[in-house]
Parts: C-alpha cells; structure tokens; sequence
C-alpha cells in the first residue's frame, strides 16, 4: 500500500501481543521506505494529586520515561526481528490525562496516512456511559484508520467491502472503498466482494392509503438498493456473483455475510455521529466491530470530508 508512508500505531502496554504493531510491519514490507511510529500514551498521574509535583522532581521523572522508552524499544526490536523488518520505527511518549484525546491529536497534526489500533471489547453500558478509545478515534480522525484483530495476513482471501447507497455522500464513500480495497487486493491476492444491507421500512404513516401494500413497498427498496449494487459493481468491473444483499439492519447483515464469505479484510465508512446521537442511533462500523473476525479498515466521516 504505496502511499500509506507514515503509519501511527497506538500501543496497548497492557497487553501481551501487539497486534497493531504487527500489522504495520505486515504492511510496510510492500512499502519498505515507510516510516511507523509507536506511540505510547501514558497516563499523567503527577497532574491528579499535587504532592506528586513536589515528591517527583524532573530527573524523577526523566528517568521514568527513559524506562518507557527502553521497554518500547525492546518490544519494536523483537517484532522486526520475527518480521524479518527493516523497517523504521520511531517511538513518541505523551504524557496525558485524556488517552483518546491525546492519540487524537497526535493523529490530526498532519504527519500520518494511516492509524492502527488493536481491536477492544466493548461492554454493552460502553456505548452509554463512556466513548471507547477506538470509538472516538472512529470519530475523530481525519485518516483512514485500521481496528485490527490477530488474525494473520496471507495471501487470498477474501475483501468485503460495505456498500452505502442510503449515505448522502455515497459515490465518494462507495468509490473511496473500492480504490483502498483495490490495491490490497492487488498486493495480497485477494478477491473483492460486495455487501450491502437493504434496509426495512415500516411506514406506519400510508398504511391506510388505498391499495397501499406493506410488502410490495419493501420489495420495491431491496429491488432499488439491488439495482444500485449491481451497477456500481458493472461500473467497476466487479462480477455479479460476487454482490451479496439482503434485507435488514446492517449491524446483522454484515456480520452475517463476512462470516458466510470467510472475509479476511473488511472496508466500511463511518457515520461520524457523536453525542447524543451516537448513543441512540450508533454508527454501524462501532457497533460490528466485536461481531467481525477481520480486520476492519474504517474510512472516517472527517477523512472523506477532507478528500
């Protein structure tokens, strides 16, 4: 993946395999002239209790952070090492009391193509009482970012990508997709595959309109949304029997069909909601992301936005 030449990953020191990590060095062996960088967020203790301040002095402190950095670069030696990677790693340490506000910001400063993050689990009072990590980076970052799993990258497979045809911005979601599906294709010899989920409607609101069916309605929406997949597919020289639609939300229907299709590698967008409307409505890519056993590779509303 040519341009993908400067990759943040974010480390997770709590855990025992750095799958973010891996993954970048899987990814840089296409493109051995890019630059990963390693960034550890840790948080600011020193900040929350005042005598802190007075206990730790600044070579105290100094100290602390060269065992971070000597811990770090042990990890990055032994990776490159089982990757037989040349590749380099750089290492940045921040000191902060909001972790995802932190990994944000260090994102949006302009000096990176990509972001990888090791997939959380999420609770179900997550999405309530707090936002995940990985859900407000979703949220937040103006570059494509990778939630990956520790699942292996081999050559074949399958790639799924999401199509949207409700999405005001649909051509540039749909197109952007397809253009990042295409050169991993090209790379891991994967076969490209389409899914869409053509939504239910109950429209309570014409039930009493004369001659007004229920079931006619829906047909004529599958139908719709089938025509603009078949299309957007022939558009692109992608063969019909490699379109997948089925009726219903697409929280179930995508986890459905990555599964039925085995998929290795899953492109989807991101609505962007937060606030309010992200606890009621949610946005599909977060609320899959424990569903799929895949990589999913997440074209963020504020990325397209900037495109």
């Amino acid at each position: 993946m040519k341009k993908y030449n400067n990759i943040l990953v974010v480390a997770e020191p709590k855990r025992e395999v750095q799958n973010a990590l891996i993954r970048a060095l899987d990814m840089t062996q296409f493109n051995p002239k890019a630059t990963v960088t390693y960034l550890r967020i840790v948080y600011d203790y020193e900040s929350d209790i005042m005598m802190f301040k007075d206990i730790m002095n600044k070579q105290q402190s100094e100290a602390t952070e060269e065992l971070y950095e000597e811990a770090m670069q042990k990890i990055i030696e032994d990776y490159r090492m089982q990757a037989n990677s040349e590749t380099t790693v750089l290492t940045k340490i921040i000191k902060s009391k909001d972790i995802a506000q932190s990994i944000v910001k260090e994102i949006n400063t302009g000096k990176y193509d990509l972001v990888i993050k090791a997939a959380n689990n999420h609770g179900i009072l997550d999405s309530i009482l707090f936002t995940p990590i990985d859900w407000y980076i979703l949220r937040k970052s103006i570059v494509p970012v990778i939630i990956t799993k520790d699942s292996v990258w081999t050559e074949g497979g399958n790639i799924v990508i999401c199509t949207d045809f409700s999405a005001t911005n649909q051509d540039n979601l749909n197109l952007s997709m397809l253009r990042e599906a295409q050169v991993l294709a090209k790379i891991t010899k994967s076969t490209i595959h389409l899914v869409n989920a053509a939504p239910i409607y109950f429209p309570s609101i014409m039930l009493e309109v004369p001659q007004y069916s229920p079931s006619e309605y829906g047909n004529q929406v599958f139908e719709n949304h089938k025509k603009m997949l078949l299309e957007f597919a022939a558009k692109h020289h992608i063969a019909e029997k490699n379109c997948h639609i089925e009726e219903g939300m697409p929280d179930e229907v995508i986890p459905k069909l990555c599964q039925a299709l085995n998929a290795k590698y899953v492109f989807i967008g991101s609505a962007g909601r937060s606030g309010i409307m992200a606890t009621l409505v949610g946005n599909t890519c977060e609320e899959i992301v424990d569903e799929i056993d895949a990589d999913l590779f997440v074209m963020t509303h504020k990325y397209l936005q900037n495109k």
